[in-house]
């Protein structure tokens, strides 16, 4: 991930200028506003995105005084920058006065003002990444009601077809892969629909013993089996009216494909071992990690099952293709989880940022608690982080040695960390795991375990020490 730098100057030749003296930096992206009004507009979309922002002193619509003192309003930790010609004492009063981090002369020399916005941009990931705003997209509030926080492009198109999806009685497809939030969705469209008052069924095919499914669904008569000693009644019937989520849709037996269908055409269910058919009427939300459409080529799903159910088709879009919601999503689990009082450095949040994400949402929630669960200090340092941050960042563990050393440093110790809290959770006190598991002195391994602040942490506080130790 670069480093975001807005830029906000009325002059276009000025904007120009500085984007050309500021294209030798390495991970910087620039970002433009020709106002005052347009560089707010940008930073209230994301509050928290820019690790400096620098702007011209002198703008019609904003003077600088004016100009920085709104976007502290909006975001009290930004790093502003003024960039003016207007070098007078009141310039440089006024500037100060409202909050500005630097005042800059745009005659300075180009290598002066690269170096001004390096170490700038270094300073910001020292700073506090929890501040959260409000999402002001109108677009994401189906989706950010129901949790799935971001800021996104892709989240909000996303929000905006639920939106259009749920007023309609369709058939919806939902594709995406695991941990991506597929039923969260499902039950996004369902509320924002005119069945919202009526029942919403979830129901995880692949999770259903082969020899129940038919029964889960459709229901069954007594004696329609060995251990079928009463009617029971199927999901479908019992979603009647309201809306049933099949997820995993693509593992679903093909025999079952087949009646799954004649009752998506015709609305009625046969319950098994019955000579009666019912009635029902419900929406069917689908959805699937692996492509249907892939499935159907390979002869595994059924064409006609397939465009019955993608009448409709949502793609929620992976993780790592989003790392801008990242931050947002981080403060929503942080408070979640109860660690209001912790702080979360940027420099964490862009460790994060970088990590591809296999498990997606899920994953970023489980490390997440682990976080404010687990660590006891109050500030969440990159050192934190589970091991799997540091083996990612160049793409393999293999390329740890392209790593900068303070990072390969960082590295090792989440690696030693990971270690010795998994030998622990062997089982018995830490002078038999260092002596079983371990094959270690007990004073080097608490010794390592003081220096890497562990012991507060499985203490808790309030643990008798010898129980452990």
């Amino acid at each position: 991930m670069s480093y975001k730098v807005l830029l906000a100057d009325d002059e276009s030749i000025a904007l120009e200028t500085a984007k050309f003296n500021l294209a030798g930096l390495k991970d910087v992206e620039l970002t433009t506003a020709n106002s005052g009004v347009e560089a707010l507009k940008i930073i209230k979309a994301n509050p928290t995105a820019f690790a400096v922002i620098v702007v011209d002193f002198n703008m019609p619509d904003r003077d600088g005084a004016t100009l920085i003192k709104e976007i502290l309003a909006i975001n009290p930790k930004s790093q502003i920058f003024v960039y003016s010609g207007d070098y007078s004492r009141e310039a440089l009063k006024r500037s100060y006065d409202a909050g500005a981090s630097d005042f800059l002369e745009k005659e300075i020399s180009p290598e002066f003002l690269r170096t001004k916005i390096e170490a700038a941009c270094k300073k910001w990931e020292e700073t506090v990444a929890t501040f959260q705003s409000p999402i002001s997209d109108e677009n994401s509030v189906v989706i950010a009601k129901i949790k799935m926080v971001g800021r996104s492009r892709s989240l909000a198109e996303l929000s905006a077809t639920v939106q259009i999806a749920a007023n309609s009685s369709c058939n919806v497809l939902i594709h995406g892969e695991s941990g991506t939030g597929k039923e969260l969705v499902a039950r996004a469209l369902h509320e924002s629909s005119s069945r919202r008052g009526q029942t919403f069924v979830p129901i995880n095919v692949a999770a259903i013993p082969e020899n129940l499914i038919e029964s889960d669904l459709f229901g069954h008569v007594r004696g329609a089996f060995t251990g079928a000693d009463r009617d029971k009644i199927g999901k479908l019937e019992f979603a009647h009216n309201g809306t049933v989520f099949l997820d995993e849709i693509g593992d679903l037996k093909p025999e079952l494909q087949v009646k799954l269908l004649r009752f998506l055409q015709e609305g009625e269910i046969h319950p098994v071992g019955g000579n009666k058919s019912k009635q029902v009427n419900v929406r069917v939300v689908a959805a699937s990690h692996v492509n249907l459409e892939e499935a159907v080529a390979n002869g595994k799903f059924r064409e006609d099952l397939y465009y019955r159910l993608n009448v409709l088709k949502l793609f929620i879009p992976p993780l790592r293709s989003r790392p801008e919601d990242i931050q947002p999503m981080v403060a929503h689990f942080q408070n979640q989880f109860g660690g209001e009082k912790k702080n979360i450095l940027m420099k964490t949040i862009r460790y994060l940022e970088r990590y591809p994400w296999p498990g997606n949402v899920r994953e970023l929630e489980n490390e997440m608690e682990r976080l404010m669960t687990m660590v006891p200090s109050d500030t969440i340092e990159p050192t934190h982080l589970s091991a799997k941050f540091f083996q990612n960042i160049t793409g393999t563990p293999a390329c740890v040695n392209d790593l900068p050393y303070s990072e390969f440093i960082t590295h090792l110790e989440q690696m030693e960390r990971d270690y010795l809290l998994a030998n622990l959770a062997k089982g018995g006190t830490l002078r038999e795991s260092a002596k079983h598991w371990m094959k270690a002195p007990y004073t080097t391994i608490y010794g390592r375990m003081k220096k890497l602040n562990l012991i507060n942490s499985l203490n808790g506080g309030g643990t008798n020490e010898e129980a452990i130790f």
